[in-house]
């Protein structure tokens, strides 16, 4: 690994140069980013299926798109070499796909759980 030197700081970043991904790691990241990611899908689908009230639907949606986001993010990254910054960025969003999922899989559970009102008598 090369010493970075400062006149080079304003090309690269405080990160250093972009670095090849060490082997299979780019697959092992694209693989849990992607199961975050379908729980999330499958999360939001239940979750929109059940008709829940505007403001837990606005927050599904608000969640689903940062989610959607850091995603796209990850991808992107990956598919080329990339900065350790690139990677701790990478570490983060994986995080926050993984706390996005713990959120949506509760709001799911109560959601699917809650007891629906009983449908009024016809009078």
């Amino acid at each position: 690994m090369q010493q970075v030197q400062p006149h080079e700081w304003r090309k690269y970043g405080f990160g250093g140069p972009p670095e090849p991904w060490e082997r299979g790691a780019q697959r092992d990241l694209d693989r849990l980013a992607t199961s975050y990611f379908l729980d999330i899908l499958e999360s939001h689908r239940v979750i929109v299926a059940s008709r829940p009230d505007d403001d837990v639907r606005n927050r599904v949606e608000d969640l689903f798109a940062t989610a959607t986001r850091h995603k796209h993010e990850i991808d992107y990254t990956l598919r080329h070499w990339a900065t350790p910054v690139e990677r701790a960025r990478v570490e983060d969003r994986l995080g926050s796909l993984m706390r996005v999922g713990m959120r949506l899989r509760e709001i799911r559970e109560t959601a699917v759980t809650a007891p629906s009102p009983e449908p009024l008598p016809a009078a």
